[in-house]
């Protein structure tokens, strides 16, 4: 009964870290310039050009995956933890492709940290997308997790981070974390 359980044990541990997050929009941990300041698409000097994703081994019984792009290095220089996107997947999906905030129809979005004053205070019906990378001090790291949840969410366009923090407890099969710097030249 006790090797049982423990080979148990271990299979769902296999499982919990097969679960992974990748982007081509990354080379060497590094995001390419055009997610960032450095790229043409912005609003305000907010860029617009979201980054692609791919994921695999989702857990099983995932029903919505939400996605969360913060930056904690911002904290240095702002006092806050940035918010950089936030937004609801559909379960069946294991990819997104680049733009897909401008593009995707099928992603529920939430606000991110564009429309403070630190922001500049862009109105909230342009920031609830992705608004990428713009170290103001330095090369930031930016980490970007993946949340698969055993229930569709009930949140609407233009959600508040704390929300989704609400709505998911309770409701995470598994997530991953990927991480990349934004150069700042």
């Amino acid at each position: 009964m006790k090797k049982v359980i423990s080979l148990l044990f271990f299979l769902l541990s296999i499982s919990a870290f097969s679960f992974q997050l990748t982007s081509s929009g990354m080379k060497n941990g590094v995001i390419e310039q055009k997610y960032g300041t450095y790229g043409t698409d912005k609003y305000e000097g907010m860029p617009l050009l979201s980054l692609p994703f791919q994921w695999k081994d989702a857990p099983k019984g995932t029903k919505q995956f939400a996605l969360v792009m913060e930056d904690f290095d911002a904290v240095e220089a702002v006092g806050v933890v940035w918010i950089h996107w936030i937004t609801l997947i559909p379960g069946d999906v294991d990819s997104l492709p680049a733009n897909a905030s401008a593009t995707d129809s099928h992603l529920t979005q939430g606000y991110n940290s564009w429309w403070s004053k630190l922001g500049g205070s862009l109105p909230l019906d342009k920031v609830d997308r992705y608004g990428g990378p713009v170290p103001p001090n330095k090369t930031h790291t930016y980490t970007i997790t993946l949340y698969a949840l055993n229930k569709k969410l009930n949140l609407k366009q233009g959600f508040y981070l704390n929300q989704l923090y609400d709505a998911m407890n309770g409701h995470i099969l598994g997530k991953t974390v990927l991480t990349g710097k934004y150069i700042k030249h």
